[in-house]
């Protein structure tokens, strides 16, 4: 299947809802990244949670790089999101809100700590926009290295789509 990539990179404010930015000062915009695919939003979310070891980049956006095995996402508000290697596992984020196949929401453990990742799929066309948006950064620093990452793992995730 094909994927409609509409290349929006915009940012807007956090507003500092939920767990992001949490009792801190100043936030960053927040990065937000659409991808359309030729998946209904059940097969998009599927994608994108249960079958996420079947294309994560590990290699480049993991903590232990080749040495990953698996990625796990444990589809339940509560669950955790995390890589395993010969030497165990490392977290990535813990679910706050588990909706499928509308939305997720992470608290996102890695990094700039105390940011959210909210993902939702709806229908459009023939098949589903993909919406990631990354809130909460207290540093430029931290939101400038993400904004360059999610262009990775969602251009991996679209490769995905098209092979499945």
């Amino acid at each position: 299947m094909s994927t409609r990539d509409v290349g929006s990179t915009e940012s807007r404010s956090s507003g500092g809802t939920g767990l992001a930015g949490a009792g801190a000062g100043a936030v960053s915009e927040a990065i937000r990244k659409t991808v359309l695919v030729d998946f209904t939003p059940d097969e998009a979310f599927d994608l994108f949670t249960a079958r996420i070891a079947s294309w994560w980049p590990v290699r480049t956006h993991s903590y232990g790089g080749e040495a990953v095995t698996s990625v796990v996402f444990e589809g339940r508000q509560g669950g955790r999101v995390y890589e395993v290697t010969s030497s165990g596992e490392q977290d990535w984020a813990r679910v706050t809100e588990y909706d499928p196949p509308h939305r997720f929401l992470l608290e996102w453990l890695i990094g700039d700590c105390g940011t959210e990742v909210e993902v939702t799929f709806a229908p459009e066309g023939p098949g589903s926009r993909v919406v990631l948006e990354h809130r909460g950064f207290a540093k430029d620093e931290s939101r400038t290295n993400y904004e360059a990452g999610w262009d990775v793992v969602l251009g991996t995730f679209e490769s995905a789509s098209k092979n499945a």
